[in-house]
């Protein structure tokens, strides 16, 4: 196990019996449902989100769409404890895994999301190529991540535990190129995240 990948286990191992209670979990429900205004999801739509945490906007979007195939993968197994509760009476499944070593076959999914997990990746070509891996042709990929400028990213990176890289726009757009998606569209949500989203050629 990666030293980065097993920092970012045992933080949010412990974090998890905090984060429900948090000012962060607030902040991060707010965020995920605004961006959900942004996304089409379509009727049968199957959807996986990588870092689902406690299970919060999954639980949404069951709530919404009962036609949805809904998924959900994080690194920390105390998080998925929480999340197994939450979404007992749904049809979510849900595996402890790192973004790193999602094992789902190829062009399974409509839509990968990361909502507020990017940043804490230790290996972002591994992530990248099994976001596409896992993407059928013209899946969408959506990636909202914690944008605070060049300064405070600085301030941000040196003091959260297991952030690996803050990734600006023009960034995350040449990371995007990199790995071939088309359609690519960025927009801020709120005044400190933002969303890239394309699609897979």
């Amino acid at each position: 196990m990666d030293s980065l990948e097993r920092e970012n286990k045992e933080f949010f191992d412990r974090f998890a019996a905090y984060y429900d209670r948090s000012a962060l979990k607030k902040w991060l429900i707010s965020l995920q449902k605004k961006s959900l205004w942004e996304i089409n999801f379509g009727k049968n739509s199957r959807i996986l989100e990588v870092g689902c945490g406690t299970g919060d906007l999954l639980l949404f979007l069951s709530e919404q769409k009962k036609s949805f195939k809904l998924y959900g993968v994080d690194i920390s197994g105390e998080m998925l404890k929480i999340a197994r509760r939450r979404l007992l009476n749904t049809r979510v499944r849900l595996k402890l895994e790192p973004a790193e070593r999602i094992r789902f076959r190829k062009g399974y999914f409509d839509y990968v999301l990361s909502i507020d997990a990017f940043h804490h990746y230790y290996n972002y070509e591994s992530v990248m190529k099994n976001f596409c891996r896992v993407l059928r042709k013209n899946g969408r990929l959506v990636v909202i991540d914690v944008d605070f400028g060049f300064i405070l990213n600085k301030i941000f990176h040196a003091i959260e535990p297991g952030n690996n890289k803050m990734f600006n726009a023009g960034e995350f757009r040449r990371l995007f190129e990199q790995y071939n998606l088309k359609g690519i569209k960025q927009k801020r949500i709120g005044l400190f995240s933002l969303l890239t989203t394309g699609e897979k050629n």
